[in-house]
């Protein structure tokens, strides 16, 4: 087992040092610090105490709630010390790995829903169902389908933070400025038009119709019931290249009409800069508003994703933020268990992180936090309640499997050629990448079995 996860952090960790991890990347990808690189291979410290590694990626804001919240887990359990590791989101993918690979995954740290079935079906992650099953990690205000978006293969390998939703950041100042106004639940059209009206008066661009990422794709086909993959993964979820090529045809509009950012003309370094000197609008998840806020100085808002004009469904879903993992090796899961328990049911870590890291599982904690929010998380509940509305949202679907790297990787290549204008013909090129993305899907299906 150990080779095994060897082999797999090791094959993860080169993917993704190569930048092909991007996904759900977009859900935190800011730049922050890098933590304090402390890794304690023993399970007790010097004083006698427990010792429990705690990895996360964040911005500055969540690293310095996590931080006091972590203190304040220590004070009410004077027998643990936890060693404090985090990263922004494109360096943990890297961190996580390596550490894996040098046998030393933290004993919690937290999990993207993109990567989860990966990490739990390589052996990296704990089971968790005895855990809530005696009552150590109280699940009772917790319902079943929150629990149920943990699972892999019908076990629990993981506990969410909070319930998220991918949104449409956007520079409310400007749009107020220009006395416009983007709809809670935009189509396609209603945005583009808006993205143009933007660019004229401010010379700021769109990066979302033409990002052309795997995330985009998904969007797409969600408005139409569809999925990237099929429920299995061994295959694409769609067989019609009119989805890549309406996608792309869009992109190049955007481009060739001057509102869409073309490629390699970003100035931005980072995700929040990128909301200042390049673009109006950004693809983020909604637990992100007070964070993107805190870092530009500028109004932000948010709206659903933007639906395509014939849409039959909604391209936004209601999903965990990012889960707690226990790692399947730690020598200390009764003390993870009881963090990952104080996180969920605890008071004392809500008068701290909040809704940070999305809106609590726990029904006691929703209502809880529901009085002491400001005026930003209140705005964060309102949207997700919002969401949460009948037909508002689609379903969640399946996490992606262990080949999503590559086909997300795939994608940018031919989307890149697309928007340089080296493939020309669009339909060709989604031809031929569906026929090498269900290649690679047939061989990695083919090789779990």
């Amino acid at each position: 087992m150990k080779m095994k996860k060897r082999l797999f952090a090791a094959l993860c960790a080169g993917m993704m040092v190569a930048g092909a991890l991007s996904g759900c990347g977009a859900s935190d990808s800011s730049s922050t610090g890098s933590g304090t690189g402390e890794t304690a291979s023993a399970s007790t410290s010097s004083s006698g105490k427990t010792t429990l590694n705690v990895l996360w990626w964040g911005s500055q804001t969540r690293h310095e709630q996590t931080t006091a919240m972590l203190e304040k887990f220590q004070e009410l359990n004077p027998d643990i010390e936890v060693v404090m590791d985090y990263s922004d989101w494109d360096g943990y993918w890297t961190k996580l790995p390596a550490q894996v690979a040098g046998g030393q995954t933290p004993d919690v740290f937290q999990m993207d829903y993109a990567y989860l079935s990966q990490y739990a079906e390589n052996g990296v992650l704990a089971e968790l169902d005895s855990y809530i099953a005696d009552g150590s990690l109280d699940m009772s205000n917790v319902s079943q389908s929150v629990i149920d978006s943990g699972t892999v293969n019908g076990k629990v390998y993981a506990i969410s933070t909070g319930t998220n939703a991918p949104v449409m950041l956007y520079r409310k100042d400007i749009l107020d400025e220009l006395g416009l106004e983007l709809p809670m639940n935009p189509t396609m059209s209603e945005y583009c038009a808006i993205s143009k009206q933007v660019y004229e008066a401010t010379g700021l661009r769109d990066t979302f119709v033409t990002d052309c990422s795997a995330d985009d794709l998904r969007f797409r086909l969600r408005n139409y019931g569809l999925n990237l993959y099929n429920d299995d993964a061994s295959a694409l979820g769609f067989d019609d290249p009119k989805y890549l090529v309406d996608m792309w045809e869009l992109a190049l509009q955007a481009q060739n009409e001057g509102w869409g950012l073309k490629p390699g003309e970003a100035t931005a370094v980072t995700a929040f800069d990128s909301m200042v000197t390049d673009s109006w609008s950004r693809y983020q998840n909604s637990n992100e508003l007070q964070a993107y806020r805190d870092a530009t100085g500028k109004d932000i808002s948010m709206v659903m994703i933007p639906n395509t004009d014939d849409a039959t469904a909604s391209a936004t879903y209601l999903k965990p933020a990012m889960f707690w993992c226990v790692g399947a090796d730690s020598e200390v899961k009764d003390a993870a268990i009881r963090f990952i328990n104080f996180f969920t049911n605890n008071t004392e870590c809500y008068d701290i992180v909040g809704i940070e890291r999305a809106v609590p599982i726990s029904s006691e904690m929703r209502e809880y936090v529901a009085p002491t929010l400001d005026s930003v998380s209140q705005e964060v509940v309102d949207f997700i309640d919002y969401v949460s509305q009948p037909d508002m949202a689609s379903p969640l679907m399946n996490p992606d499997p262990p080949q999503h790297t590559e086909i997300s990787d795939l994608l940018g290549q031919y989307s890149e050629q697309v928007r340089y204008g080296e493939l020309t013909d669009l339909e060709a090129a989604a031809t031929e990448f569906m026929a090498e993305a269900n290649k690679i899907l047939a061989e990695g299906s083919t090789a779990t079995e």
